[in-house]
């Protein structure tokens, strides 16, 4: 006769049957969940290998363009400067060997010294060698003066800080950024006012170019062109953030915000 089993086996049988059960059913969870960290793990260290990658692809751009600037700047100092210092040799003697000089003669003279000190200038602007041995702000209001001197554009620098508290490569991309935008209200807007404004916001910089030419058009949502995201491009690799605010008609304002991490202690 089969030997009957008892309520009470019964009761163990279903408890193993549920701990064994919940323990496997714990051993997949825990492999699962394993399994997804590892996943997001990868996916954080890919994406850190690809924004590492887009970020030396573009300092070795903006490495490019640098030296793309120097070899401008020294064409400049070296040859365009020179012809030009010969040329006003020229005129000196010129003028020396005349017993009276015509205005128009001494004009030309004059403008030609004028052109001289502007290239002069404008190839310091473009030598980083230079840049490196002055300040930001210094070599701001140094290009500001080399603009106002056409009288053509009223360039301003406001600010109470006599230094900036950058790094020599962040002060030299952040001068990039603010040339730029000079050029582009000076070309494309015909701006005749543009007023550079940098001061402290709590623990970060902040810089604001204003000026009062055309603005830009209202179907335009973001600003375009090569120069406009090199911008972008230089401010996000100092990790801070730009922005433009603009109307059709009155002007543009461009903000950028630098993090306390990109500051010197």
């Amino acid at each position: 006769m089969p030997e009957t089993i008892s309520y009470k086996e019964v009761i163990i049988v279903i408890i193993a049957g549920s701990l064994i059960f919940l323990f496997l059913a714990g051993i997949m969870i825990f492999i699962l969940l394993f399994y997804q960290k590892k996943r997001f793990q990868h996916r954080h260290q890919f994406l850190q290998l690809q924004n590492s990658v887009q970020q030396e692809l573009l300092r070795a751009q903006l490495e490019s363009q640098e030296g793309a600037f120097r070899q401008i700047g020294e064409e400049i100092h070296d040859n365009v400067g020179q012809l030009l210092s010969s040329t006003k040799i020229l005129l000196a003697i010129t003028e020396r060997s005349l017993p009276e000089v015509p205005d128009t003669l001494r004009t030309a003279s004059e403008t030609l010294a004028q052109a001289i000190r502007d290239l002069r200038s404008l190839s310091k602007s473009l030598t980083k060698e230079y840049l490196e041995r002055f300040n930001l702000i210094e070599n701001l209001r140094t290009e500001a003066e080399r603009i106002n001197t056409a009288r053509t554009v009223s360039v301003e620098v406001q600010t109470s800080l006599p230094a900036m508290p950058l790094t020599t490569e962040s002060q030299i991309m952040l001068f990039r950024i603010v040339q730029e935008a000079m050029q582009n209200a000076i070309k494309h807007a015909e701006a005749s006012s543009i007023r550079i404004h940098i001061r402290f916001e709590g623990p970060a910089i902040g810089l604001t170019i204003t000026d009062d030419g055309k603005g830009l058009p209202a179907a335009v949502q973001r600003p375009q062109g090569l120069g406009l995201l090199n911008m972008e491009r230089r401010t996000h690799l100092l990790g801070g953030s730009i922005r433009w605010d603009s109307t059709e008609g009155s002007g543009t304002r461009i903000q950028i915000l630098l993090p306390a991490q990109n500051l010197e202690q």
